[in-house]
């Protein structure tokens, strides 16, 4: 069982600890944070440690990462903490939900890709990447690095999505479609061809009635 140390004391690392404890192939000995953000010397019984200083506690060999951050920044955060983290000499695990659909296609370092992915034959993804739960990724696609997909997003076949890119809750891509690097493709969006690097693509919007529920006919 290796030993790994969390980047983050928030909501997705409390939710990828969830995970990393549930599916218990992986020991958790701390959380690491900027010294900025060290408020408290623990999180749930373990140590937290700040990130400038991990090498005195946690060096190199002795322990792994898992640095699974929000898409802040167009993905640039996790993108900085992870290239970091490997200059200092680190190892980064990724975690693969047992119930999500993967035919062992690759995978790179510190992904994390939840339950009830699908994720068909001859897809590649790269490093860095989260792919929340719900996920249709069709065969031939590739996921270039530090990209985030949030739930239920429909990549068809033979897509390639550009490093640092966001697809939003129900975003659909179509078949043989290239996106750029950092695009962001809005919570329901249709995506029918190809985008340049930094596009951005909104979602449908629904503005609220001017009738209120108690007024409506048909529900």
């Amino acid at each position: 069982m290796a030993d790994v140390v969390l980047f983050g004391v928030g909501q997705f690392a409390e939710v990828a600890r969830f995970y990393l404890e549930w599916e218990g192939s992986h020991n958790i000995v701390a959380h690491t944070v900027n010294r900025e953000y060290l408020t408290t010397g623990e999180k749930d019984n373990l140590p937290i440690v700040a990130w400038e200083d991990l090498e005195q506690e946690y060096p190199p060999g002795q322990v792994s990462l898992f640095c699974p951050l929000s898409y802040r920044g167009m993905n640039s955060h996790r993108q900085e903490i992870f290239e970091e983290g490997l200059r200092r000499g680190y190892d980064f695990i990724s975690f693969i939900h047992p119930k999500a659909e993967y035919y062992g296609t690759p995978v790179g370092r510190n992904c994390m890709i939840l339950e009830s992915n699908v994720i068909q034959p001859h897809v590649e993804i790269g490093d860095n990447c989260i792919l929340w739960s719900g996920n249709h990724i069709g065969h031939h696609t590739r996921i270039e690095s530090h990209c985030f997909l949030a739930s239920h997003v429909v990549v068809s076949g033979s897509v390639t999505i550009g490093e640092r890119s966001f697809l939003g809750v129900n975003a659909t891509i179509r078949d043989n479609v290239e996106l750029g690097k950092a695009v962001v493709v809005g919570a329901g969006a249709l995506v029918t061809k190809s985008l340049e690097d930094f596009t951005v693509v909104p979602g449908p919007k629904s503005a609220a009635s001017k009738l209120k529920s108690h007024q409506l006919k048909g529900i």
